[in-house]
């Protein structure tokens, strides 16, 4: 019993009745001659047309069978088992791991050579009929064509071309692929190779019908005990980073094996130079920090390194970072209550850091001798009420495109507020804070808009901000196009923005004075403050340090105005790419692609630089432990897998699981066969008379 691999074309079978039909339309009668004595003529006249009729006959036969042996032949019929025929095809896909942890040494040498040089010996069993793909399981997303099947030369050509990456093994979005190609595959045999460490963290999370699809081969790579040590973040704590002031850096350090790491060096690069080094120990299974302090004297674009002594795996040996002091730029603080003094110590604790930011601070009688045109941002803090024409001067300052930060005083009334502040701010008062209350209970934050910049430099996750107290609240409501940025809790608005005309106001809706909560004292409020004022004057400093190889990184350079051309980025390897400005609520942001490589990247406008950040491994991909084989077959989808061992015959081993025998060639030779005999039996035939 056997089946067809291309039966779509049995219908052409019909063809072989055409003889028969042309036989039946064109009989002709034997012609009749009279003659005196028929007689003898008589009887040879029907032995000669016995004859005849059986030559016909075998001549219409034959041709029918060269058409159906043809036929036949070109739907490829096959048998699952057998000796005679050939040797079934095989449609192959083949996943190469390329992914970062696949570039470590082990006592062999390079595991990604050596899986390369493993994989060249499994395309070099394939035949000339047989189909193969290959698959890198790490894959730059604009690189992602379709796959297709081909030959075992072209899979050869794409082999020397694939190199390691520095992403994960994408083993789902890959092996969906692959059991697509195979479910549609003509050939008898159906196989998937894999050729991967099977890192454990990288399985798949939902199972696919490869059973159905292919029989599974995994490629046996020297893997070792994961003795790894890597760092997995630094972190610079939300601290405000100021020229010529010491700031704190700590980098936590993991080992992901049993062993003990002693006397191992930490060393800190900064702007492309060695500025500290220490050693430390980390026990096995167990994570350790190291600190830095360091100082830089120039506001601008800062970026360096954390790196370890090298080991086996050496990509998660050093961890990038970048950070961005904003330049020089003036604030004026009206002073409206008590707050104005913590505003200012905030942003200028010490007469040494004004060399960076310039703050004044004029009570709102002086205002007649200020010129607004001189600085960036002005507070104003307690919301005092402003007589004219220094209101209007005000309103007038930010729709020329400044900053404003304004802060709600105990002692503004509501009804001042609402009438001068509430266009320009987005916010409006139904009710006052109490004059009188207790401290039992409190209000704290709820939740704050962490994509925002001016939450970005923080760690803390949205469902935890800092608890802080705040004893009683005014009820805000916000009007026009405003925005909330941060939420108290009862959902009243905490942090609000708004756009009026061509700049930014940015409103707190608390007082900030002791009496009435304990934000001045807390660690968040000197960098709170701070991000808020460099916003406003369109000059945010930047501290990121959780960017990922392969992520979808959206940046927002601080540029002044919309950009009209497009933006360089320069990649570590110092390629150059386009990408274009998009519009976004409150600043122009770039997607940022692509990030395959770890280090730094810098963006350009107009040959300035207006960004610049890091990007390094996943922490994931660092742990290098294995999955065992039955775990590594159940993730994958697969009831069992044949493991084809370092050492023994790969051709052997392979051809031993495979099945089933192609008779298309037995049928060719078949017509030829019938089609000689056809031409002898026609060349032989007597005229017809």
């Amino acid at each position: 019993m056997f089946s067809f691999l291309n039966g779509s074309v049995l219908f052409a079978a019909l063809a072989a009745l055409i003889p028969l039909i042309i036989h039946l339309f064109s009989r002709r009668r034997v012609k009749v001659v009279d003659f005196s004595s028929v007689r003898h003529l008589k009887a040879m006249q029907k032995r000669q047309v016995r004859r005849l009729k059986i030559r016909q006959l075998l001549l219409l036969l034959l041709r029918m069978l060269v058409i159906l042996a043809v036929v036949l032949a070109f739907a490829r019929p096959t048998t699952k088992s057998g000796t005679v025929g050939s040797h079934a095809s095989v449609a192959a896909v083949v996943l190469l791991d390329n992914s970062a942890s696949m570039n470590r040494y082990v006592t062999d040498g390079n595991l990604f050579d050596i899986a390369k040089k493993r994989t060249y010996e499994l395309l070099q069993t394939f035949g000339q009929a047989d189909q193969i793909v290959l698959m890198p399981l790490c894959r730059r997303s604009e690189q992602v064509t379709p796959q297709a099947f081909g030959s075992a030369a072209v899979a050869l050509e794409q082999l020397e071309q694939t190199q390691v990456g520095y992403g994960e093994a994408d083993f789902q979005t890959t092996l969906q692929s692959a059991v697509d190609l195979l479910t549609s595959a003509a050939h008898l045999n159906r196989e998937l190779y894999i050729v991967s460490d099977q890192q454990r963290h990288s399985l798949p999370d939902k199972q696919l019908p490869i059973d159905s699809a292919a029989r599974v081969y995994v490629v046996d790579l020297p893997l070792e005990v994961n003795d790894n040590i890597g760092i997995v973040s630094v972190d610079f704590g939300g601290q405000l980073i100021q020229p010529g002031l010491d700031f704190s850096l700590v980098a936590t350090v993991k080992n992901y094996g049993p062993g003990d790491g002693s006397d191992m060096l930490a060393s800190l690069f900064v702007d492309d130079r060695r500025v500290a080094q220490t050693s430390f120990r980390v026990g096995g299974n167990a994570e350790a920090t190291v600190r830095f302090t360091h100082a830089v004297t120039a506001t601008g674009f800062h970026s360096g390194y954390v790196e370890i002594s090298d080991d086996k795996f050496q990509g998660d040996n050093r961890y990038y970072f970048s950070f961005r002091i904003a330049d020089r730029f003036n604030v004026l603080i009206v002073n409206g209550d008590q707050s104005a003094q913590y505003i200012g110590l905030a942003l200028a604790p010490s007469p040494a850091l004004t060399q960076a930011w310039s703050v004044k601070t004029a009570a709102p009688d002086e205002l007649s001798g200020v010129d607004l045109s001189g600085y960036d941002v002005v507070v104003l803090a307690g919301a005092p009420r402003l007589a004219a024409p220094f209101d209007e001067r005000i309103k007038s300052f930010v729709m020329s495109g400044k900053g404003a930060f304004v802060v709600y005083g105990a002692d503004s009334p509501i009804g001042d507020f609402n009438s001068l502040w509430s266009d320009m701010t987005g916010v409006m008062f139904d009710e006052p804070v109490r004059a009188t209350f207790t401290r039992a209970g409190y209000y704290s934050f709820q939740s704050f808009t962490m994509a925002h910049p001016v939450f970005s430099l923080f760690g803390f996750e949205k469902s935890k901000p800092p608890e802080i107290k705040f004893f009683t609240l005014p009820k805000p409501r916000l009007v026009g196009q405003s925005r909330e940025l941060a939420e108290f809790t009862g959902s009243r608005p905490a942090l609000v923005e708004n756009q009026f005309g061509s700049g930014r106001v940015i409103t707190f809706t608390a007082p900030m004075i002791p009496d009435y909560t304990d934000l001045p004292g807390q660690a968040f409020f000197v960098p709170f403050v701070s991000r808020i004022v460099e916003y406003l004057a369109s000059d945010l400093s930047s501290l990121e340090t959780r960017l990922f190889v392969g992520g979808n990184i959206i940046r927002s350079p601080m540029l002044r105005g919309a950009p009209a051309y497009s933006l360089q980025m320069t990649s570590p390897d110092n390629m150059e790419y386009s990408l274009s400005p998009e519009d976004s609520p409150g600043a122009v942001t770039v997607n940022a692609k692509p990030t395959q490589l770890p280090g730094i990247y810098s963006l350009r406008y107009v040959s300035q630089e207006v960004d610049r950040f890091a990007v390094n491994l996943k922490p994931a991909e660092c742990d290098l432990t294995a999955a065992d084989m039955d775990q590594f077959t159940s993730a994958i989808g697969a009831a069992s897998a044949n493991q084809l061992t370092t050492g023994a015959p790969m051709e052997a081993a392979i051809a031993s699981f495979r099945f089933g025998r192609e008779l298309w060639q037995l049928f060719l030779w078949g017509a030829v066969l019938f089609l000689a005999l056809e031409m002898l039996l026609a060349r032989g035939a007597p005229p017809e008379e």
